[in-house]
């Protein structure tokens, strides 16, 4: 009289190629996510709101760096503040 109990399927498996370690990252980044929302805390997306914005400002100082009305030797200064704003915006990115 052996109780014979058979493993437990769960229904949301998820299966990934071992040998591509973005899908096994993105597995574990989307198992992690719904086991915190599962236990009720809300997912708080400010940051990364905040890092697209600083995306889209350092996207625009190279746009107008590159269409400025003047020719390079007398948008010098220009230029050179733009690439001074350059790394300043995308050191808060990282």
């Amino acid at each position: 009289m052996e109780n014979k109990s058979e493993p437990t399927v769960n229904k949301n498996q998820k299966k990934a190629n071992l040998l591509d370690h973005h899908s096994i990252k993105h597995i574990l980044d989307e198992s992690v996510s719904e086991i915190v929302a599962s236990r009720g805390y809300a997912e708080d997306v400010r940051m990364s709101n905040v890092r697209l914005f600083i995306g889209t400002v350092i996207i625009a100082v190279a746009l107008v760096a590159q269409f400025y009305k003047k020719k390079f030797p007398e948008n010098r200064d220009f230029l050179i503040g733009c690439i001074v704003l350059y790394p300043s915006f995308d050191l808060n990115i990282h």
